[in-house]
């Protein structure tokens, strides 16, 4: 149950994030009030990891507490089709959309704060798209006791942890000149 609230909550935050996208005036008093959107996107990025790697844990818990360990064969191996298939589906389809929206964001026009921004939604988007089926994948460790399932989780973990944004790269994807970068920053 922690787990499926904790998804609807990221879920929650995601969409409030596209309300808050879609309003560019909007836009720039967030990026007012809040200085350093470097470090605003690695805290993102640190908080889905972070929750991620706690449900993980918390299944390994409750697993060696022995809770809700269901040994059917059938739901086991269906679970484990469906959840790798999501898993590759999912990194493959957020991977192509980041580049798709990176591209975009590149080749517009306007401040940096706004290539920023592009940048951070197509960020969270694909986070999000890698989480979503880590979260299931601890549910179907949980669920089944298999550690085919904790290893799919760790795997994804290790994928969001090597996507960690970095400034430099952010800089060069984005093209930010020094002054943007330095406004970017807060300075």
């Amino acid at each position: 149950i922690g787990a499926y609230y904790l998804a609807y909550l990221v879920l929650c935050i995601s969409n409030r994030c596209n309300r808050i996208f879609h309003d560019q005036s909007l836009l720039y008093i967030i990026m007012e009030k809040r200085p350093d959107a470097f470090r605003q996107l690695k805290g993102v990025h640190l908080a889905l990891l972070g929750i991620i790697t706690a449900i993980t844990i918390v299944a390994i818990i409750l697993l060696q507490m022995g809770f809700a360990v269901n040994k059917n064969e059938t739901l086991d191996r269906t679970l484990q089709t469906g959840l790798v298939l999501l898993a590759l589906i999912s990194i493959v389809t957020g991977f192509n959309l980041f580049r798709k929206k990176i591209l975009q964001a590149r080749a517009l026009n306007a401040p940096g704060e706004l290539r920023m921004l592009q940048y951070r939604k197509a960020c969270t988007v694909w986070w999000l798209m890698i989480v979503l089926p880590g979260i299931f994948a601890a549910n179907g460790f949980l669920i089944t006791g298999n550690y085919a399932f904790l290893a799919l989780t760790v795997f994804l973990i290790s994928v969001l942890a090597i996507f960690m944004p970095r400034k430099q790269n952010i800089i060069l994807l984005l093209n930010l000149t020094d002054a943007e970068v330095a406004r970017l920053e807060g300075k």
